[in-house]
């Protein structure tokens, strides 16, 4: 199976249409993620931010999320990637993959994967890299992945998208049965992880002033 990260951003002054729209369209559009593939599917927004959280049971590189079209009155568009044939022949689209640059857990299969799973909540957050921090953030997650077995939640992942990062969850956590052999085996992830982490991140700021990494978002497309 393929999990699979997008990000979209709203138009200026198009957050409160672009959510009414979405609500309006949701029979629609999981006709739309049937069609496709898709499953599991979670939209995610926070003031002009947009990330898209789905699964595909087949790896094919077909499978991807598509936005109808008419959604370009409230989304920004991109150019086409040239690296996909098929893209090529589009001029622009309303969405764009993440790289994936984090996951705790690698699915085998749909079944297996979905297979007696309990869902309390679906998480999903965004920060921002610092962008001399990028590489040094990058680095620090693969050596984490690769060195650790699955370890304390096997949906967690992590995308990357210029300096802008989104991570996806599950709750209640569940940890693989299944070990893998990583790439690594050098031991050298730190033990203090999250002191290390901080300076990577520009970090929000809230009301009462208060400065915090990760900003939890908004889950837009009703029940799990």
């Amino acid at each position: 199976m393929k999990r699979l990260l997008y990000y979209s951003q709203i138009r200026c002054d198009s957050e409160s249409e672009f959510r009414r729209t979405v609500n309006a369209d949701m029979e629609s559009l999981r006709r739309d993620w049937a069609v496709q593939g898709l499953s599991d599917v979670s939209i995610f927004v926070s003031q002009l931010y947009v990330f898209i959280y789905a699964e595909s049971a087949h790896l094919s590189e077909q499978a991807e999320w598509r936005w109808p079209q008419h959604y370009s009155r409230w989304l920004e568009s991109w150019p086409a990637n040239p690296l996909s044939k098929a893209e090529i022949e589009a001029t622009a689209r309303l969405e764009v993959p993440l790289i994936d640059i984090y996951h705790d857990g690698v699915p085998s299969d749909y079944d297996t994967w979905r297979k007696n799973r309990q869902i309390d909540e679906r998480i999903g957050s965004i920060a921002c890299l610092r962008p001399e921090m990028a590489a040094s953030y990058i680095y620090y997650h693969f050596q984490r992945q690769e060195e650790a077995e699955p370890s304390f939640n096997e949906t967690y992942m992590i995308g990357l998208f210029g300096t802008l990062i989104f991570s996806y969850h599950e709750l209640p956590s569940l940890v693989s049965e299944h070990t893998r052999q990583g790439l690594l085996n050098t031991q050298q992830t730190p033990s203090n992880w999250h002191e290390v982490m901080q300076p990577h991140f520009i970090p929000w700021t809230d009301e009462a002033g208060r400065d915090f990494p990760w900003m939890r978002m908004e889950r837009i497309n009703g029940s799990l």
